[in-house]
């Protein structure tokens, strides 16, 4: 697993000064008031706005600099004046400095690679000191420098300039100027069911319409099929579990789909009912090719970090991969003529935890075979600030769902805080992305699963997807249900990432409430309710402290990962630090908080936090990601996932000695590798976890008892709560936690509904 307990650092950084010039090219001075504009422009910078600890230390490190102390900078010294440390400091066991050193590299190198790509002046502090360097970019020769001949040859160049200049305007008015929209008459709305109606298919002659649906009130979701002209829906599915995802041949004779549950995979039925056969186990998202010969659909696991596409015969037969070497590929769509699939892929997932190293983009690879072609859809999206939905399902992507005969693919897409269908060119023979990505819906609701039939007709779901915080009694220690569960939510607005203190009486959580995202807190006993924050941003990632008495969190992204620490009761949020990363778990001693964070270099760490600022990194790695850690009540055991790539989910249960974490080598296994597993949690007594696991293929609560000396499996996981369905399931839930009392589970549900629309061409 390459995972390494944090000790101290043996390693001493030199003290230094400015970085000698390049032989031969000798640096010239920058003045001193040039420096501070760029000191100024950084610190006023997105990428250090929201960085406390960063901007003290640079301006510090500056102001000596340009008093000519740089040579006193050493770290004994910073240790002292910046970060309030004793006079008896020691690197060898507080390596503080050097952290906070590295992370202001880090965000230098970022900002200059961004923001400040630009600047007149570029500030550095070179490895191996804390001296500050100040370089002035090299500028372009002043007219009074130009020869006769040079300028000619300027005036050429400039002219030319002019010239592209000018058509890089008209380029740019063509790429910013939004097409018109398509030929689509009015909208409406073809079923009207009080549950989850969702993921339409037209059938290629627009005659018919398919979807998956719950209205037959016995909690799953089916397929059905209605004409478009009117006339009653036909049931074409019966199974106890969720069938999904449908998708028309081209005569619309036959329908594929995903059946979830025991009997998971890719099933084919005859359009107007029939018996299922089945044709792949544990695909996701069937789709016909366009002469029906073939059914592409994509095999991955629940983190959606690795996938396969696999193509079979629609009569049955082998399954052959798609573009084997990617290491991420899905949500296939085939071009209108059958030669050629579409997908989402990563190439190589050059890490596993964090989704901002992932270069997915949408190919286009031949269906017979043969290289794939990158479209640079992703950069158009980027361009347009088209997000994803936040949905589990999507997992940061914006995901192509129908290639229409007119060479366009649709999509849904976030922006400006609504969720609508959008179409983009993709050109036939190069496989680029062509221009502006052309808004389709423009509904206030989340609209998403676009189809389209052949003369240009189409049909999707207009969705609404709230969750709340539930409560399940509970004897925790005999990991024993009491009682059935209670809502404790239930208006319009969304509830996350609760938590609740050890007594069961605090609790906290995230709402949109009141617009966007704060930190909220509710008393269970007196039902007082509060927000914590009110600020414009989205907070997020409370974690209440055992004892109830206060509340930590931290700031969604884009922002830094700083943590604050607000009372129960309300009052002044405190910063205790300024970049360390998202808090997850309280210390018994409601002294000190664990933190998760994903460094610039793209390790994987978990560090302590006590309430002065100071860090410890307890465990970290380059290998697996290290995440949702808790801590044993009595404070000798940390329980945490790992997860090695491709698809190895683990709950570990490692001992805590004197604050440090054990080697690897006694980490005790709590759960079998491989599946999805998340959100390990103790018990009062500490001989029990309780997670979240799709183990039966459904994400439920599950707990494992524990030996209580070894903390070794005693049996298999049991379950605690099942949650078999698409509609009100935690697997849908975006920001899900499980937190644990003396009395009760605390976790946050997820529910859907939706309705079909309808969109004939004009």
């Amino acid at each position: 697993m390459m995972l390494s307990g944090a000790g101290p650092s043996e390693r001493r950084e030199s003290d230094g000064s400015n970085s000698p010039a390049a032989p031969g090219f000798p640096r010239p001075p920058v003045p001193e008031r040039a420096v501070r504009a760029e000191l100024e422009r950084v610190l006023a910078s997105s990428s250090f706005r929201y960085s406390e600890r960063l901007r003290s230390f640079l301006k510090f490190v500056v102001e000596e600099g340009l008093a000519g102390n740089g040579d006193q900078l050493k770290e004994s010294v910073l240790a002292v004046e910046l970060f309030d440390r004793e006079a008896t400091y020691d690197s060898r066991e507080d390596s503080l400095v050097r952290v906070e050193a590295r992370r202001l590299r880090d965000k230098l190198q970022k900002y200059y690679a961004g923001e400040g790509i630009n600047d007149p002046v570029f500030i550095d502090l070179p490895k191996g000191g804390y001296a500050p360097v100040f370089t002035m970019r090299e500028a372009p020769p002043s007219p009074a420098a130009v020869t006769p001949r040079t300028r000619q040859v300027s005036i050429k160049v400039a002219a030319g300039a002019a010239v592209l200049c000018i058509l890089a305007t008209v380029a740019l008015v063509q790429w910013v100027r939004p097409k018109p929209p398509g030929r689509l008459a009015a909208h409406r709305r073809i079923t009207a069911d009080p549950g989850l109606t969702f993921q339409p298919v037209l059938s290629r002659d627009g005659t018919l319409l398919a979807y998956s649906s719950d209205r037959a009130g016995a909690g799953n979701l089916d397929i059905w099929v209605q004409r478009i002209s009117g006339g009653a829906p036909i049931r074409i599915t019966d199974s106890p579990g969720d069938d999904v995802e449908p998708s028309f041949s081209h005569d619309g004779a036959q329908i594929a789909y995903r059946a979830e549950g025991e009997a998971e995979g890719v099933y084919i039925v005859p359009a107007l009912g029939g018996t299922a056969t089945l044709l792949a186990r544990g695909g996701y998202r069937p789709r016909f090719s366009p002469d029906g010969s073939r059914v592409a659909y994509w095999t991955g696991e629940r983190s959606y970090l690795a996938a396969k596409i696999f193509v079979v015969p629609s009569t049955g037969g082998a399954p052959s991969p798609l573009q084997p070497d990617f290491e991420y590929a899905a949500y296939p769509v085939w071009s209108p003529d059958g030669n050629h699939i579409l997908f989402v892929g990563s190439e190589r997932v050059t890490n596993y935890w964090d989704m901002r190293a992932d270069d997915w983009d949408w190919w286009v690879a031949p269906a017979a075979g043969g290289s794939a072609v990158r479209t640079y859809a992703r950069g158009a999206f980027k361009h347009q600030r088209l997000d994803a939905p936040q949905t589990s399902w999507s997992h940061r992507r914006v995901l192509p769902h129908w290639w229409t005969a007119s060479s366009q693919v649709l999509f849904s897409a976030l922006s400006g805080g609504k969720t609508n269908i959008w179409q983009i060119d993709i050109e036939a023979g190069a496989w680029r992305a062509a221009g502006h990505a052309e808004q389709v819906t423009f509904g206030a609701g989340w609209e998403d699963n676009p189809t389209a039939s052949a003369d240009g007709s189409m049909a999707y779901s207009v969705l609404t997807h709230k969750s709340d915080v539930c409560s399940q009694p509970l004897d925790p220690n005999a990991a024993r249900t009491q009682g059935p569960m209670v809502r404790l939510t239930s208006d319009a607005a969304d509830y996350i990432r609760p938590v609740v203190s050890n007594s069961g009486q605090r609790l906290a959580f995230l709402s949109n409430r009141s617009g966007n995202v704060d930190v909220w807190a509710r008393d269970l006993k007196t039902g007082r309710e509060a927000a914590l924050t009110a600020t414009r941003q989205d907070e997020s990632s409370p974690v209440i402290s055992p004892d109830g008495s206060k509340v930590a969190y931290g700031y969604a992204p884009p922002l830094a990962d700083a943590i604050f620490v607000v009372p129960f009761a309300g009052g002044g949020a405190a910063q205790v630090c300024g970049d360390c990363g998202e808090p997850r778990a309280w210390l018994p001693d409601n002294a000190a908080l664990l933190y998760q964070l994903i460094t610039p270099s793209r390790e994987s760490l978990i560090g302590r936090l006590d309430m002065d600022g100071r860090e410890t990194v307890l465990i970290r790695s380059s290998k697996s990601a290290l995440f949702s850690p808790s801590v044993s009540r009595d404070g000798r055991w940390l329980a945490l996932i790992v997860r090695t790539p491709p698809s190895d989910h683990r709950v570990y249960a490692i001992p805590l000695r004197s604050g440090a974490a054990a080697d690897p080598s006694e980490w005790v296994s709590v759960t079998p590798p491989g599946g999805w597993v998340d959100k390990p949690r103790w018990s009062p007594d500490g001989n029990v976890l309780y997670h979240v696991s799709d183990r039966d293929g459904f994400v439920c609560i599950w707990a494992s008892r524990l030996d209580p000396a070894t903390k070794r499996p005693a049996g298999e996981p049991i379950p605690i709560e099942h949650f078999h369905g698409r509609r009100t399931a935690l697997g849908s839930v975006y920001g899900l936690e499980l937190s644990v009392a003396d009395d009760k589970l605390i976790f946050n549900l997820g529910e859907d509904f939706g309705n079909v629309w309808f969109a004939p061409a004009g």
